[in-house]
């Protein structure tokens, strides 16, 4: 004879009790705060802050695409100076080549409303990442200009190097202006930074013929240079 197996019928205890004596749960509506108007008069809000800087934008608002471009922004009197260079800025100049060191790459890139990029995501990209953080129209004039980007390499000894970028512009002609940025214990590839833009773009024009130099000391190691130079 089978045992007779019992089936025992739980009862399901509640998960969750309520306590009755949380006042917290629900805030009648009557409690709510009055709701308050916006005031109708003007000068109950606080003035806007005063521009402090009649010249433009600061250094501060210059984006990060330009942090580490040796910019040219402001204008100067060279266009009216008889006695502006119209050759290389460095006297005593030394050329030595040495086949060691190669600039292979000079990337040059115009942000202004001329730009074409067509359909092509990576030219467009280029300006959008130039102007990144831009919001007001000071902010984008400060960019506006042309940038180069110039890429050395040296094979030889680790050393330190001057790069120098001379340069004229459509509106001055043969007036030549000059940058420079110092690269220090480079060995295999480099890059220097070189920007005109703001005041000295509008003013000037684009980079109508330029030329890049690295140089150890006084002496010219490596140069290249546009086909207008």
């Amino acid at each position: 004879m089978r045992p007779t197996v019992a089936l025992v019928l739980l009862t399901a205890l509640p998960l969750f009790a309520t306590d009755a004596t949380d006042t917290h749960s629900q805030v009648p509506i009557d409690h709510l705060p009055t709701p308050v108007a916006e005031p109708s008069d003007a000068s109950a809000y606080a003035p806007p802050m005063a521009d402090l800087s009649e010249d433009g934008p600061t250094a501060a608002d210059v984006g990060p695409a330009q942090k580490p471009f040796v910019m040219a922004s402001q204008i100067d009197n060279l266009a009216n100076d008889p006695n502006a260079p119209i050759t290389n800025t460095i006297p005593n100049e030394v050329i030595a080549l040495d086949k060691r060191i190669q600039i292979p790459v000079v990337h040059d890139v115009q942000d202004d409303s001329s730009y074409k990029g067509g359909q092509n995501d990576s030219l467009l990209f280029e300006i959008k990442y130039l102007n990144w953080g831009a919001i007001t129209g000071e902010q984008f004039k400060a960019r506006q200009g042309q940038y180069f980007t110039i890429t050395f390499v040296n094979d030889g000894p680790r050393s330190d190097f001057t790069t120098l970028f001379e340069y004229r512009q459509v509106k001055t002609k043969a007036v030549v202006r000059s940058l420079s940025q110092d690269r220090l214990h480079v060995h295999g590839a480099a890059r220097a930074y070189f920007a005109v833009v703001n005041h000295a773009y509008l003013t000037y024009g684009p980079v109508s013929a330029w030329r890049f130099t690295v140089r150890h000391g006084n002496t010219v190691v490596a140069e290249a240079k546009s086909f207008l130079w």
